[in-house]
């Protein structure tokens, strides 16, 4: 579930641009910030139960853009599966380039804790895990307009996808894993949705692939729909996992 609930967003980053299409501008994140809770509900048998909550924070700090994010296993599910995971992140507001990510997970009896610097042409990538009890770092390519996790998330949410046609299909290159994964991602058009609180969003419906060597099911699409206004706010996911499906709903 750690993965998924970073990946729910990053799945819809899928409709931004590669290469050709990199974020210039930040128009999402507003001077007071911004703060967005998810749920995530998986199917037990013929129920949906909420198995974990995902909280993401944006703000505005001098130059930068600090992203956040904290993402839990419910309290009635901890004895089956116990999950605490922060991930915390930077961008240099003036180009929107990423400058750090680090993260911190604790799952069951586990522990790892990851960091990537961006360099120049090249990322650095450190993972510690108590399996290993030390620190081990790779390094690796870092082209134009790709990214960590979480700096993917708002960087992808500042594309204007009015330039994209219908069905197109678009890249999006983004570092998982230890190594670049492209995301292959396409706008389906418009649609309203319901959140569970009642409230209707016109949005955008958008699909994409997934990456490979996760819990998604590698055969079937991620749905994703997003505002239809320049935040791009996504409000709900929906995906087939290998033991089941998913929804993601915007709560507050």
């Amino acid at each position: 579930m750690r993965k998924f609930l970073i990946l729910l967003v990053v799945s819809l980053l899928s409709v931004s641009g590669a290469s050709a299409q990199c974020s210039t501008e930040n128009k999402v994140v507003p001077a007071e910030g911004e703060t967005l809770k998810y749920g995530a509900y998986f199917n037990w048998g013929a129920i949906w139960v909420k198995g974990g909550e995902a909280i993401f924070k944006a703000e505005q700090v001098g130059n930068y853009l600090h992203f956040a994010v904290n993402a839990y296993t419910m309290p009635k599910w901890r004895w089956i599966y116990d999950l605490n995971t922060s991930i915390e992140a930077y961008m240099n507001r003036l180009n929107m380039k990423p400058v750090s990510f680090a993260s911190n997970t604790f799952e069951d009896d586990k522990e790892v804790h990851e960091k990537i610097t961006y360099l120049h042409g090249k990322l650095k990538y450190q993972v510690w895990n108590d399996s290993i009890q030390k620190m081990r770092t790779v390094e690796v390519e870092h082209p134009d307009c790709s990214y960590d996790l979480l700096n993917a998330v708002y960087a992808s949410r500042n594309v204007d996808y009015s330039k994209f046609a219908i069905g197109e299909q678009i890249p999006f290159n983004v570092f998982f894993t230890e190594k670049m994964s492209t995301i292959m991602g396409e706008v389906l058009g418009r649609e309203n949705v319901k959140a569970r609180s009642g409230k209707i969003y016109n949005c955008l419906k958008c699909k994409s692939n997934s990456i490979a060597h996760t819990i998604f099911d590698p055969k079937q699409p991620v749905y994703v729909w997003i505002t239809d206004d320049d935040r791009h706010i996504p409000v709900k996911v929906e995906c087939k996992i290998k033991l089941g499906y998913i929804k993601v709903y915007l709560e507050e």
